[in-house]
């Protein structure tokens, strides 16, 4: 069974009676385990893809199955709930809170999740933080780091439920290039522990990081290719494998 599977998905905003189509009958599947970048320019509508994927928003039309099950049925109380268990966000400008601590901010998914047990808290974050190496900075207020360091909290916090899998869009936007590609290298090494990464980006070689690309333009999926000549990140430079 696919990780994820859409059918037929489209997508049309309406304001004020004005009808924007974005999307466009989108059709594919995700296994479990895959790293796949959902890429393409302004406006193709890849933005939109991954809010309905990470169940920030609705389909038009279509079908959207995580594990099997209909997410389009669920109620947005249902959905919040599958969203804090099954999904992280990683996002551009990081969505940290200022003047919070690390721990604090990579805690916040526990705190959502009413079936937690708060007595497993430090063992999740601790676990969370020492993948990213952020384990030094546990008590630093997010105020206090760097881009790239406030990126790695982001993944940490994005990680820290276990979840089936990470979205990150344009993760390495606000970043110098080599803390992007500290980013990158985390994002593979998660994936290759066993994570299943989503990535949003416009630009090719940042998605070449990833097994997979699906290309976009103007709300419809051009190509969907595996990466021949996927680029490895190690932290300092980028190499090809």
């Amino acid at each position: 069974m696919p990780l994820i599977s859409v059918q037929n998905l489209s997508k049309t905003y309406e304001t004020e009676g004005v009808k924007t189509p974005v999307l466009f009958d989108v059709s594919f599947e995700i296994q479990k385990g895959e790293f796949i970048s959902i890429m393409g320019p302004s406006g193709s509508g890849k933005s939109t893809l991954m809010q309905i994927l990470g169940m920030l928003d609705r389909p038009t039309e279509g079908t959207y199955l995580l594990e099997g099950k209909n997410i389009t049925q669920y109620t947005d109380d249902e959905l919040a709930k599958i969203r804090n268990k099954k999904i992280g966000f990683v996002f551009q400008s990081f969505n940290l809170l200022p003047r919070t601590t690390v721990y604090e901010n990579t805690e916040l998914p526990l705190l959502y999740d009413e079936d937690h047990l708060e007595v497993n808290n430090k063992e999740k974050i601790t676990k969370a933080l020492a993948a990213v190496d952020m384990s030094h900075r546990t008590d630093y207020l997010s105020n206090q780091l760097s881009g790239g360091e406030k990126q790695r909290v982001a993944i940490a916090r994005a990680l820290v439920n276990s979840p089936e899998v990470i979205f990150a869009d344009e993760p390495t936007g606000n970043l110098d290039s080599k803390s992007g590609l500290a980013v990158m290298k985390i994002l593979q090494k998660l994936n290759d522990a066993g994570h299943t990464v989503i990535l949003v980006t416009h630009e090719t070689y940042t998605a070449r990081h990833a097994k997979r690309i699906l290309n976009m333009k103007d709300g419809r999926i051009v190509s969907d290719e595996l990466v021949s000549d996927r680029l490895i990140a190690d932290g300092e430079g980028t190499l090809l494998k």
